[in-house]
């Protein structure tokens, strides 16, 4: 994490045309802008004030201090990391559109399955290709968007975090990027059989019956014979989507396999299913927090999962993943934002709630590992206790 000295924070009021704005560090109102880019013009800083910007954090070596300022646009110039002429696109929209298409191309690829139209992952394998990229460049956002979800949209979203999870963990783990781009392809694609599997089994709110739940099992069996008659699906992908209910104690399915038939794919597929699933919010029922499906996993752990490898996702996840919400010492609820992989239970986050006063704040960006910082982290918060909507500060 950069130190506050190599990214100082100066009042809105102090930029100029050529600095480059790395964060918004507070704002007036609970709505967030893009918030990386470099300035080009003071038409930009004006926008920035009218949005309620207050201070900023820079980057003086991305700056250019020296840098004349060019005429402005006879269009309205925006703010930095948004669109228009600042340069690239901005981080959040960049991610949020990658989700988007990845989730596009997912509904896509199940239409023309249903219809039993050609069906060509080609479009699916490029957008992995580029979550893996985006995952090296900023892994965290990638994460915290994967934290936010719709109950009814329950299949696409888990796919689309099983691929963002398994990216993030065999990043951690040191794996090749071209492997990194087949599990991330073969999370995507792990749960398309269940296409096949009756809507009253697969939303049945409550416990399954025997007989349901191998009908439910058999969506497994449907994902391997879908994609081993898909063009470009390589072993690793089918093995994601055919093993990852295989447990080490052979009490998976849809082979039993156990031991040493796991390979480290299935092992880290396995883990990161679970987690993913036993987090969501369903129809029928509320996900638990990442600290309650860490100790699931834990107690597993020998029998039904890798032992070392849950310790290493939990220590990939950090002690507070990702858009988790925290309730801080000074009861303001924040956003973690940012791990810190020196100093864990000091992430960076985004304080937008008092919790004792049950109001919203002015949004504030808060590095916990900062010298001086007074407020730690007391607990973890169900965002639904407040009728908090991440997805309004994410």
């Amino acid at each position: 994490m950069p130190s506050s000295s190599a990214h100082p924070v100066i009042a809105v009021d102090e930029l100029a045309p050529g600095m480059f704005v790395v964060a918004i560090v507070s704002q007036r109102a609970g709505l967030e802008i893009a918030q990386s880019g470099l300035v080009h013009t003071r038409q930009q800083i004006a926008s920035l004030k009218a949005r309620g910007v207050l201070t900023v954090r820079i980057d003086p070596e991305r700056s250019q201090r020296n840098q004349p300022e060019p005429e402005a646009p006879a269009r309205q110039e925006q703010a930095p990391g948004t669109s228009g002429r600042v340069k690239g696109e901005g981080r959040p929209l960049k991610i949020r559109r990658l989700y988007q298409e990845a989730r596009e191309l997912q509904g896509k690829f199940i239409r023309h399955l249903k219809a039993g139209e050609p069906i060509d992952i080609t479009p699916l394998a490029a957008v992995a290709e580029e979550m893996v990229d985006t995952m090296f460049t900023h892994g965290d956002a990638m994460l915290c968007l994967a934290r936010i979800r719709a109950k009814d949209a329950y299949l696409m979203e888990h796919s689309m975090n099983v691929a963002i999870l398994l990216a993030n963990f065999g990043r951690y783990l040191g794996l090749a990027r071209s492997v990194l781009k087949e599990l991330t392809l073969g999370g995507l694609l792990h749960d398309v059989g269940k296409i096949m599997t009756p809507n009253e089994v697969l939303n049945k709110p409550g416990k399954l019956t025997d007989e349901e739940f191998v009908i439910m099992r058999e969506h497994v069996v449907h994902s391997h014979d879908i994609l081993i008659a898909t063009s470009g699906i390589t072993p690793t992908m089918l093995e994601v989507a055919t093993n990852h209910h295989e447990r080490l104690d052979g009490s998976g399915y849809p082979r039993r396999l156990k031991g040493e038939q796991l390979s480290l794919y299935t092992r880290m597929s396995a883990i990161v299913d679970v987690y993913d699933a036993v987090t969501a919010d369903r129809v029928y029922k509320q996900g638990m927090p990442p600290t309650q499906a860490f100790r699931i996993l834990l107690k597993g752990a020998a029998s039904h999962f890798d032992e070392e490898l849950v310790t290493r996702f939990i220590k990939c996840m950090g002690v507070y993943p990702v858009g988790t919400l925290v309730q801080l010492s000074n009861q303001r609820l924040a956003i973690v934002m940012q791990r810190n992989e020196q100093q864990p239970l000091k992430p960076l986050v985004k304080v937008i709630y008092h919790a004792s006063r049950r109001h919203y704040l002015d949004v504030q960006w808060l590095d916990l590992a900062k010298p001086g910082t007074q407020e730690r982290i007391e607990s973890t918060v169900d965002p639904k206790d407040y009728g908090i909507n991440l997805a309004n500060f994410v």
